[in-house]
C-alpha cells in the first residue's frame, strides 16, 4: 500500500468526538479578520448532532479532518424566499431543522486551505446530495458565499455581480465552484451573514434533486 493511498480524503458522518479538531479546523478556515463568531461553539456542534446527526459530515485524510458540513431540513417555500443564515439556521443552532423539510440546507461548509481545490468539498457536496435524495427532498439549498464581491462593490451591486459570474464574466472563488457543481442561482440573499469578503451578502443556490 503506498504512503498516498492512506491520505486519500474519506467521507463520514460526524461524531461527538471530532468537536474539538472541528473547531480548529474553522480556526484554519477562518483567520482574522473573520470574528470569533465564525467558529461554531461546541455546544453548537454538539446540538448538531442531536438533531440530525446523519445531516453532519466530515471528510479526513490520515484521521486529521479537513473537511466539516452542516446541514438541516427546512421548507421549500422558507429555502427560496429571502431570508438570513441567522434566521433560517436558528443563529447556527439548528433549532430550525425541520425533520420533514422537503429541501436539505447548506448551513456551512469548510475545507482546510491546504487541501482546497483537491476534491475535498466536491466530497462533501456529493454525500449532502446523496442524502437529500435519499431523504427524498426535492431540492438541496444553500447560501453560497460570493467572497469575490469585495473587490468590486463600489461599481456594482450584488445582483450584477452574480449575474456577471453566472454569464462567466467575472470567477468567484466559492461561486463559480458551485456552478461548476451544476447549482443554479436563484438569486441574491442581501445582508445574509456577516462577512467581510462578501459585505455580507450570498448568492441563492438550488440543485434540484
Amino acid at each position: 500500500m503506498h504512503s498516498h493511498d492512506l491520505a486519500r480524503p474519506i467521507l463520514r458522518l460526524r461524531k461527538v468526538e471530532d468537536v474539538p479538531a472541528i473547531q480548529a479546523l474553522l480556526a484554519r478556515v477562518y483567520p482574522p479578520p473573520h470574528g470569533p463568531e465564525a467558529i461554531w461553539p461546541a455546544e453548537s456542534l454538539r446540538s448538531h448532532l442531536e438533531r440530525f446527526p446523519e445531516g453532519q459530515m466530515v471528510v479526513e485524510s490520515d484521521g486529521v479532518i479537513i473537511g466539516s458540513a452542516t446541514t438541516q431540513r427546512v421548507s421549500m417555500k422558507e429555502a427560496i424566499e429571502p431570508h438570513t443564515w441567522s434566521r433560517i439556521t436558528g443563529r447556527g443552532s439548528l433549532t430550525t431543522h425541520d425533520p420533514g423539510g422537503d429541501a436539505l440546507y447548506g448551513v456551512n461548509i469548510a475545507v482546510d486551505p491546504a487541501w482546497q481545490g483537491r476534491g475535498v468539498g466536491r466530497l462533501l457536496y456529493q454525500g449532502r446530495i446523496d442524502l437529500g435524495r435519499g431523504l427524498g427532498c426535492r431540492a438541496f439549498v444553500a447560501g453560497a458565499r460570493i467572497p469575490g464581491y469585495h473587490n468590486v462593490a463600489t461599481a456594482m451591486s450584488p445582483e450584477a455581480y452574480v449575474e456577471a459570474v453566472v454569464a462567466g464574466r467575472i470567477f468567484d472563488p466559492t461561486l463559480s465552484k458551485q456552478i461548476g457543481l451544476r447549482f443554479q442561482v436563484r438569486g441574491v440573499l442581501r445582508d445574509y451573514a456577516h462577512d467581510v469578503e462578501t459585505l455580507g451578502h450570498a448568492a441563492l443556490i438550488v440543485m434540484e434533486l
